[in-house]
């Protein structure tokens, strides 16, 4: 199954557990809530994922890797710090 690259703009649905491609450049990560739970790593297999969490203000700095949503569907968009 092909990886999907997130793009900065677009307001995008993450599925739970399916593993998206970031994009090279540092983003914002806006998520519709701040108890979401997502992984990231820098490998395709999720190797030695991290845990990461929105902060108060629904949002997360991320650049390339990947990222995934581990604890259910959540919407996000990115935009370019």
């Amino acid at each position: 199954m092909p990886t999907t690259l997130l793009s900065p703009g677009p307001v995008t649905t993450l599925l739970q557990n399916v593993i998206y491609a970031l994009p090279v450049s540092r983003c914002l990560m806006y998520c519709d809530t701040a108890a979401a739970t997502f992984e990231m790593s820098n490998t395709l297999a999720m190797t030695l994922p991290t845990a990461v969490t929105p902060d108060a203000n629904e949002q997360m700095e991320v650049v390339g890797g990947f990222i995934r949503c581990t604890s259910g569907n959540v919407l996000i968009t990115l935009k370019k710090a």
